[in-house]
Parts: structure tokens; sequence; C-alpha cells
């Protein structure tokens, strides 16, 4: 990365978390049918939150485990609803994220250029 200051590090982090989020939703709405699937849960704002504290945002973990949520008769847990609510969520966060770093790559192409 050619700009690496923590805010810049910690957007590139979040960003990774965001996009593993909707890896997951995807493949838990890919899945709704399949008997005994169980639907992926991926969090990483806890510890990205522990990371930005500690001044290495880029030690944040991702963490990507099985839903506990009850099953239907199939065994299947995912619930295609709350996905769509959740990947529109996850789409929102990922365009604030990306806006938030275009944001700070306008500042310094205004530094740099002295305007």
């Amino acid at each position: 990365m050619i700009v690496g200051d923590a805010t810049t590090r910690a957007l590139h982090a979040a960003l990774g978390g965001l996009n593993a989020r909707r890896q997951a939703a995807e493949d838990n709405i890919a899945n709704v049918e399949t008997p005994g699937y169980h639907a992926k849960v991926v969090d990483f704002e806890d510890s990205l939150r522990s990371a930005i504290g500690r001044g290495e945002p880029g030690d944040m973990a991702t963490s990507v485990t099985r839903s506990l949520a009850p099953t239907r008769m199939n065994g299947n847990n995912v619930a295609v609803d709350e996905e769509m609510v959740g990947l529109t969520e996850t789409a929102l966060r990922h365009q604030l994220v990306v806006e938030a770093m275009n944001g700070k790559f306008r500042l310094l192409r205004t530094s740099i250029q002295g305007q």
C-alpha cells in the first residue's frame, strides 16, 4: 500500500471484513435449500476496534462462525430475508468506507499539489 497511515490501514481492514461478510451472505443465499447447511456469520468489528486501539489496524482478525439460529425441518437455518437485509447493509457500509478512502486520497492529492 502506497499510503500507510493508521486511518488508511483501518479503512482497508474494514473493507476486508465487509467483503468477507458479503461473501458469507452470498454463500448462505446460494445454500438456502441445502439440507443441513448452517448459515455463516462474519464478525470483525470488535477485532478491528481492538486493533485500532493498539495502533495496529492491520492486525484485525475476521471470524467466520456457524449460525446458532433454529433450523427448519431439513436442518438448514438460512433466513433469506435476513440475508438480503444484511447484504444491503453491508453494501451501504462498503460505500461509506470507499467514500472515506476517496476523501483521504483527495486530501492527499490536494496537499501534494499545494492547492
